[in-house]
């Protein structure tokens, strides 16, 4: 079986449908194994070799109903033959036909690992177990999906099998990407790269070399490294361009659109987005036509053209479901809700929140990422509040039919806006009370604290002087620091340095710490283009914090923005 070809069904299948979704003409197929293998073989496929169905299948890949005769007739070739490689080769085809039909698919996956995996074969098992990995993959079971791909690369590396290996490695940094490791999947789709290279084998490669650079391109647009991004997109339509079939030329031209926007030439962005979207036709993969209707609708919405970007954005909503959602379409959600929030359309707003919070709890469920860098206009959390006192609302308009009710809702609220604001008059009082004996105590503290600090002036000095040094040295950005360890460097106590710093830096031990190191990184992240592309925990523990959360809340605490949201600002 020409090993290129399948093996590029499948990079193709899954580099394109990078939020799990597939190519919508399998999704219908259900095959019924035992119907088909009573039939006979066509009386002109009889005497066929393996080889002329294997073209046949190949070539009429666009027929749900050819290739299924050609498979089937593959199969029953090899089991009356006793051929077990053949075999194999049979239940591969059929992997690839019924990708649409998950739970059918992975059974025949399973029937190409049972079958060969004592055995040594070129391919196999390595194929059945990259496809299982696919289909857990596809299913979200992403623990699984790794445990099938590395039994695969094992079978791989011990064939020496280049194709399988560079496919294994590529899914894998999909499965990367999916974790929101996007730098680590850069790695492999890197490495791939300079191995494809090192080949010297362009010509049979050509299909993973025009997809690694698709990826690379990709990830650096998810980084927000648009200078390389960009130059990967160029290298990626150039070699698209130069051969047919010209694998990823559609989807290399949406990478250039979301690359313009980055760099905010949003007209730019939406004339090639617009060509890509023209290209993809009826019949293209859904995650590139959603992807081109996203970014339509973003830059439309930068060029504050509203009324053309919620045409794009509502195009996204009828095409997402559970199995392509992902977190790059939330953008076209929110904005929606806003819109209907705006325009007083509860009906939609409703419909929308409980879409939103569906697939938000089922992606974080099964993604179980610890640090996903998205600005999220809407909470989960407060998603579900609002969406509660929604219902509540649109039950209560629809029941509210009758004069008598209409005037009960109008008093109850009258009535309780009334005791509100009594009670929340009242309140205020009291907590304006407490506020001035509170801040009248504090005062008093601070004036026995002044007289109780008695340190000699020398020391004050010195200790000073250290403290200049210290924050000159950068020794702050040590992770480990107490106050113990800093009074004990500068030859003195914990009392009088923590005195000294209340009085001096107006602040506490911890607080001068962070504020220290959280300048610190509002610094290099202004000045430094390399440590802006550094992950926000590899930021953290530069600076000295020993969490991501605690670093974050200090720099949100120092300049009302967090990490991310900062370096997207300046870049």
């Amino acid at each position: 079986m020409s090993n290129l070809i399948t093996l590029f069904q499948v990079l193709v299948f899954y580099t394109l449908t990078t939020s799990h979704t597939y190519n919508r003409h399998y999704a219908s197929i259900k095959l019924k194994d035992n119907l088909i293998q009573s039939k006979k073989t066509p009386d002109s496929l009889q005497n066929k070799t393996y080889k002329e169905l294997e073209n046949r299948f190949n070539a009429n890949r666009s027929d749900s109903l050819l290739v299924t005769t050609y498979s089937y007739a593959y199969l029953r070739k090899a089991k009356k033959e006793s051929n077990t490689f053949e075999i194999a080769n049979g239940y591969h085809m059929l992997c690839q036909i019924t990708i649409g039909d998950l739970d059918t698919s992975v059974k025949y996956a399973d029937s190409i690992i049972d079958l060969t995996k004592n055995k040594r074969y070129k391919k196999y098992p390595t194929r059945g177990y990259l496809f299982k990995g696919l289909i857990c993959f596809s299913k979200h079971q992403y623990s699984k999906a790794l445990d099938s791909y590395l039994l695969a690369l094992r079978s791989a590396e011990l064939d020496d099998d280049a194709e399988n290996i560079i496919a294994l490695k590529h899914n894998i940094a999909l499965l990367r990407h999916t974790l929101g490791e996007d730098r680590k999947a850069l790695e492999t789709y890197l490495d791939n790269l300079k191995f494809i290279k090192t080949q010297d084998t362009l010509v049979k490669f050509r299909p993973h070399y025009v997809t690694t650079l698709f990826k690379i391109s990709s990830t650096f647009n998810d980084l927000k490294n648009v200078d390389s991004g960009l130059i990967y997109i160029k290298k990626t339509i150039k070699t698209s361009l130069a051969k047919k079939p010209q694998y990823y030329y559609k989807e290399a031209l949406i990478n250039y659109g979301i690359n313009s926007y980055l760099r905010k030439d949003y007209q730019s962005a939406i004339d090639s987005l617009t060509k890509a979207e023209k290209l993809l036709g009826p019949n293209s993969i859904y995650a590139s036509k959603v992807k081109s209707y996203l970014w339509l609708g973003k830059s439309n919405m930068a060029l504050n053209r509203e009324s053309k970007a919620f045409v794009y954005f509502k195009k996204v909503d009828s095409m997402t479901e559970m199995s392509n959602y992902s977190a790059s379409i939330r953008d076209a959600y929110t904005t929606l809700i806003d819109h209907y929030k705006k325009i007083d359309d509860k009906d939609n707003q409703l419909r929308l929140m409980q879409k939103l919070i569906q697939y938000d709890s089922v992606t974080n469920k099964n993604n179980k990422r610890l640090n996903v860098d998205i600005v999220r206009n809407y909470d989960t959390a407060q998603l579900i509040k609002e969406k509660d006192l929604l219902i509540k609302d649109v039950q209560n308009q629809n029941q509210k039919t009758k004069y008598n009710s209409f005037l009960i809702g109008v008093l109850s609220i009258f009535m309780i806006t009334l005791f509100y604001y009594f009670f929340y008059k009242r309140k205020r009082l009291q907590d304006q009370k407490g506020f001035n004996k509170r801040l009248e105590n504090i005062k008093n503290k601070k004036i026995k604290k002044g007289k109780e600090l008695e340190i000699d002036t020398k020391v004050t000095n010195n200790i000073i002087q250290k403290l200049e040094k210290f924050e000159n040295s950068e020794a702050f950005l040590d992770s480990n620091l107490t106050m113990a360890k800093v009074a004990k460097s500068f030859k003195t106590n914990s009392t009088y340095l923590s005195k000294i710093i209340n009085t001096h830096k107006k602040k506490n031990f911890a607080k001068y710490l962070n504020d220290l190191r959280i300048e610190y990184a509002i610094k290099k992240i202004k000045t430094d283009r390399k440590f802006r592309l550094y992950a926000i925990k590899s930021i953290a523990k530069d600076v000295g914090f020993n969490s991501v959360q605690s670093f974050s809340n200090a720099f949100y605490k120092k300049t009302g923005k967090y990490p991310s949201e900062f370096i997207r600002k300046i870049d």
